[in-house]
């Protein structure tokens, strides 16, 4: 009996493991992202350039302004299309707002997004990072 026992624990120690080291590798790792954009009005914008190969330069982004200091940012590519929610609450400083991104679809289905936004006068930039896969 005590070594039917002490298979069990041998067995729940194993799973659970095994559980914890798949889920540390499904954790996608989060790369540096760098957009610059110019925007015509507070809802279009067009990207100059990416790191991002997937948001390419000549992509627009359109916003729907809601309440509270929030926008909502939508970027559709030829290959997918992502929506998210701007902060424009932030106290004074270099960065205007905090932008976060969730999955979306096609290319970007699995499209995570963290960034700050700053202006320079000229362009507007989004810095931060971008994973892929699941979780926030």
């Amino acid at each position: 009996m005590r070594s039917v026992r002490s298979l069990a624990v041998v067995v729940v120690t194993t799973v659970l493991m095994l559980s914890v080291l798949a889920s540390f590798g499904a954790a996608a790792s989060q790369k540096p992202f760098h957009l610059k954009k110019t925007c015509v009005s507070d809802v279009l914008c067009t990207v100059v350039s990416s790191s991002f190969k997937e948001i390419p330069g000549g992509t627009d982004i359109t916003y729907v302004n809601g309440a509270g200091g929030l926008a909502y940012p939508s970027i559709v590519t030829r290959n997918g299309s992502t929506t998210g929610v701007c902060n424009w609450n932030q106290p004074p400083g270099p960065v205007l707002a905090k932008c976060t991104f969730g999955t979306g679809s096609g290319r970007l289905t699995q499209f995570h997004l963290a960034v700050d936004v700053t202006f320079d006068g000229i362009y507007w930039f989004w810095d931060g990072t971008y994973w892929m896969g699941g979780g926030d």
